[in-house]
């Protein structure tokens, strides 16, 4: 009898059905007793045949397994049988053009409203990499590195906002929340008047990446400071708090037991003199209503009467999404309570 293969933690930059990404995907055999529902000779050809299609399944996910191991990186158009999930929803709302690929990274160039452009380096999402035998033996690493991969939808509806309303940004210092690839801190740095934008994020080689896409669309800037910090919302030497008068993150909100530390860091980073925080992202989870309760035990109150909404800016890509509303990216702003 074939033993299952072992549940093995693949960096993947393949995108799930719905807009989201499983970064990691554990191979396994399916789970034990799939497909033998039901009775009589039906049951028992239809679970036979289901035994089948198992063994073929766990047979290809031995062949990646084997792949990533071996080689460290994977095409993954050669396994797409047992790795493609869909593509991941493009809001359209910022025109893009990859213009160059290579060493498993891809440049792409976003063109902003208003006028101004952004170079941004991210993952190749036709290759998948795996990670060091001893971090698959842990599990462990710093923090999530789904940012890194593309440019969400999230991000992209931030990214958007934050360029169509120039004049909440003027003067202001920015920080931006699991910035991953940077799209809508650097569209503020490049689109307005703030005075200093901080991308920040919990993970080392996101950070690194933020560096490399600041340094190279530093022409943007104009007079605006931009850096970059890795801050996993708990506190920080690099970042004083109060600091910032607008913090801004998309798609934060989507595991419940991070909506705490996400609150503690908010009410923390935000200046007490009006300091806001603009939030995008879906409904994942059914999550809102928990975050909004954490929040406010952190003194982060709702501004205005709605709560998570589609703004005036996006409703124009709502009314195209071909999804669920409660998957389309929703905004909510916070205030910190003086």
């Amino acid at each position: 009898m074939i033993s299952p293969p072992p549940a093995i933690k693949l960096i993947s930059t393949q995108p799930a059905a719905g807009g989201h990404l499983e970064v990691a995907d554990r191979i396994g055999m399916p789970e034990a007793g799939a497909g033998a529902q039901g009775d009589g000779r039906g049951a028992a050809r239809g679970g036979s045949e289901s035994k089948a299609a198992s063994m073929a399944v766990s047979k290809r996910r031995w062949d990646l397994l084997r792949a990533a191991l071996l080689n460290k990186e994977v095409d993954l158009s050669e396994f797409a049988d047992v790795t493609t999930k869909g593509r991941l929803a493009d809001l359209g709302l910022i025109r893009k053009e990859r213009i160059r690929s290579g060493d498993g990274h891809v440049l792409v160039r976003y063109e902003l409203p208003g006028g101004s452009g952004l170079t941004l380096k991210q993952c190749d999402g036709s290759k998948v990499r795996v990670a060091s035998l001893a971090e698959l033996r842990t599990g462990k690493d710093d923090a999530d590195r789904t940012g890194i991969v593309t440019v969400w939808p999230s991000e992209e509806a931030l990214a958007y906002l934050c360029c169509r309303r120039p004049e909440a940004f003027e003067g202001k210092a920015v920080l931006e929340l699991g910035a991953g690839l940077g799209l809508a801190g650097l569209a503020v740095a490049a689109s307005t008047n703030a005075k200093l934008v901080v991308l920040t994020d919990g993970n080392a080689e996101a950070v690194e990446r933020l560096r490399e896409n600041v340094e190279a669309n530093s022409d943007e800037f104009g007079d605006t400071e931009v850096r970059c910090e890795k801050l996993d919302w708990s506190p920080s030497p690099g970042l004083r708090p109060a600091q910032f008068d607008l913090v801004v993150g998309a798609d934060l909100v989507y595991q419940p037991e991070l909506y705490g530390p996400l609150a503690d860091a908010i009410a923390s980073l935000c200046s007490p003199a009006g300091g806001e925080c603009w939030l995008v992202c879906p409904n994942r989870n059914e999550g809102w209503g928990a975050w909004e309760t954490e929040a406010k035990v952190r003194e982060l109150r709702v501004k205005g009467k709605s709560g998570w909404g589609v703004p005036t800016e996006l409703e124009g890509s709502c009314g195209r999404w071909s999804g669920s509303k409660a998957d389309y990216p929703h905004l909510l702003v916070l205030e910190k309570e003086r």
